[in-house]
């Protein structure tokens, strides 16, 4: 493993622990633990209180993690800038880490409101992935990948699952900011009923966010059926997509514990958790099976002193 690849994983396992972390912060209304930014308390160094330490933490990991992408551009640019698979995602991971700094004070300034909240996490969700496609590259560029020949029905409920996790995890993050996540009180029955009757906003973004999971739950259950066909061809696909139905079932059972604790702390960072993991599990399937990480060219770009030099000749 080169040193760039250790770089990489690095990274993304922070940014993931990052994303938990803020998921914490949340569940435990620690957000305005420092209620000025950038510093905290009118100080960079925090005062010993447990809200304020969570939210300095999270503030501090933030830091680390932006210096580790700086890390990555800049290991991207030196040795790899031929390579656009990985200098042109490494480039956008940075310039979005800067746009989720300035979201993130934005929060703080204007008292969390829960739409920049849930864009601050969709931002950092997006870096994540730009990431996990820096980091398949990199071990691409080291050694061929084998094609997965996954079907084409395997491939689209792939991209479906996908696609549905991320507004799914956008809605969680509002109701959780809004402080939503009671409005449906009980599981799976939301106020006693099916389908709500009850017209306030609280109670139909939650219970929207329940059909959400439940239509990606029958999406996965499909994907895993598919996926199950291919055990002996593509174990890869057979693996991912049955570990992707059990990250969800564990997750959809934390946020029915959420309702019955009455959203402990420990439970909603568990549910984030789970959900972020779920993300990285569809990412990766994704990116493999539709080789995301070739979008751009993994081979070097000759040199422009190359291509004159192969004209003369």
């Amino acid at each position: 493993m080169t040193g760039f690849q250790k770089l990489c994983i690095v990274t993304c396992v922070i940014i993931f622990g990052l994303i938990i972390l803020g998921g914490v912060v949340r569940a435990t209304d620690s957000g305005l633990g420092c209620p000025d930014w950038p510093r905290c308390h009118g100080s960079f160094i925090p005062k010993w209180e447990k809200h304020t330490l969570i939210e300095y933490s999270h503030r501090l990991t933030a830091s680390i993690a932006g210096l580790l992408v700086l890390s990555v551009v800049v290991v991207a640019g030196r040795s790899y800038r031929r390579v656009p698979a990985i200098l042109y995602p490494s480039i956008a991971a940075l310039a979005l880490l800067l746009v989720q700094a300035g979201l993130g004070g934005a929060a703080v300034l204007n008292d969390l409101p829960p739409e920049v909240v849930a864009v601050h996490l969709g931002t950092a969700i997006t870096i994540l992935t730009l990431l996990l496609i820096i980091t398949t590259a990199a071990f691409a560029v080291t050694k061929p990948m084998e094609r997965l020949h996954a079907s084409r029905q395997f491939g689209r409920l792939s991209l479906l699952a996908l696609a549905l996790t991320l507004p799914l995890m956008l809605i969680g993050s509002y109701v959780s900011g809004a402080d939503y996540g009671l409005a449906c009180n009980g599981w799976p029955l939301c106020n006693g009923e099916v389908f709500p009757s009850a017209d306030a906003a609280s109670v139909q973004i939650h219970f929207m966010h329940r059909l959400l999971a439940a239509v990606l739950g029958a999406v996965l259950l499909a994907l895993a059926w598919v996926g199950w066909r291919h055990r002996r061809s593509v174990p890869f696909v057979t693996a991912f997509s049955l570990l992707a139905l059990g990250v969800y079932v564990i997750q959809a059972m934390l946020g029915a514990a959420n309702v019955w604790t009455e959203l402990s702390g420990e439970v909603s960072g568990a549910h984030l958790a789970f959900a972020t993991l779920l993300w990285c599990v569809l990412a990766v399937l994704n990116i493999r099976v539709h080789r995301l990480h070739q979008l751009l060219p993994l081979a070097p770009r000759p040199s422009r002193r190359s291509d004159l030099a192969g004209a003369s000749s």
